[in-house]
């Protein structure tokens, strides 16, 4: 788990704007979650998303790619999405920074639609968050 927590900061580390959001250790004590998970994506992984699951929700927490425009991402989210169809999961949401327009814009292309603010969210600099959801399951089956 320390060698997959390393490589996950090392990715975020190059992947976010404003350097990874967890650092190593936080990647290493979330591994160890019962409710986290994770989903690769590349040889000598080059892209991962990871993600807690509770109840028929799950709350996207990282997704990062050391290479933009290779599709891993897409590859990640369709996972994703399969995965929650399969556990009758009744929503996605995740929060992203209000400026992170490309990643808000690639989150919309999966069907997520704003469902919120969370005021100063982010540190370094300081930022809101903006709340982002996807309804999967049918409430009324």
């Amino acid at each position: 788990m320390k060698d997959a927590a390393k490589r996950f900061w090392q990715i975020s580390q190059r992947a976010y704007t404003f350097d990874s959001p967890w650092n190593e250790a936080q990647f290493a004590s979330d591994l160890e979650q019962s409710h986290s998970f994770y989903f690769t994506e590349g040889s000598g992984i080059m892209a991962f998303l990871g993600f807690h699951q509770v109840c028929d929700e799950i709350e996207i927490t990282n997704i990062a790619s050391e290479e933009k425009g290779q599709g891993h991402g897409s590859k990640l989210m369709e996972r994703l999405i399969e995965h929650a169809e399969s556990q009758g999961i009744a929503s996605i949401f995740l929060e992203v920074r209000a400026s992170n327009q490309e990643a808000r814009l690639f989150y919309e292309k999966f069907g997520f639609q704003v469902v919120g603010k969370r005021k100063n969210y982010y540190q370094h600099p300081s930022e809101d968050a903006v709340l982002m959801s996807l309804k999967v399951g049918n409430p009324n089956e």
